[in-house]
């Protein structure tokens, strides 16, 4: 771990006493660190993989890359993959510089407004499976009536014929 030690340092671009400063070590015992008098406790291998967003498996083993990749965001791209408007860019950008508190608030009351969105939308799903279903019956009652009123008329038209010819 002491080659991996130094190799980092190195690789910052820091002296012993500059990576020392970083974690609160002096360069007496940064420089014991690396050349192996010392071993690395627990403790300051969590403060140089935090501070230096190091890969804690390969400062220990060597195995991975030395640096935790950040997955990335670009709200750029995000945007331009969304298509969204100029207006949709403006409230997001606003939305992000409120405090944290106001966003917050602002996070919950959406919440609960998506939870009552989405109990009226099933609710006015099933009516509209509903009313469909009622709807459907009502053209089908009036198509069996007017069927009824025209054999009516018809067998009416006929008694006529008949009663006159």
């Amino acid at each position: 771990m002491n080659e991996r030690m130094r190799y980092l340092r190195k690789t910052l671009g820091f002296n012993q006493k500059e990576m020392g400063d970083k974690i609160k070590l002096s360069q007496t015992h940064i420089s014991s660190l690396e050349n192996g008098a010392r071993d690395a406790t627990d403790r300051i291998i969590s403060d140089i993989c935090r501070e230096f967003n190091v890969n804690e498996q390969w400062l220990r083993t060597g195995e991975g890359e030395i640096f935790i990749q950040p997955e990335t965001f670009s709200l750029d791209e995000y945007a331009q993959k969304s298509q969204l408007s100029e207006l949709e860019l403006d409230i997001i950008k606003s939305y992000m510089d409120l405090n944290k508190d106001v966003r917050q608030a602002i996070l919950k009351t959406a919440q609960q407004l998506f939870a009552k969105h989405s109990e009226i939308t099933s609710t006015v799903e099933e009516t509209n499976d509903e009313i469909d279903i009622d709807a459907e019956l009502e053209r089908y009652r009036q198509e069996l009536e007017a069927e009824k009123k025209a054999r009516m008329l018809s067998a009416s038209q006929k008694q006529k014929k008949d009663l006159i010819g």
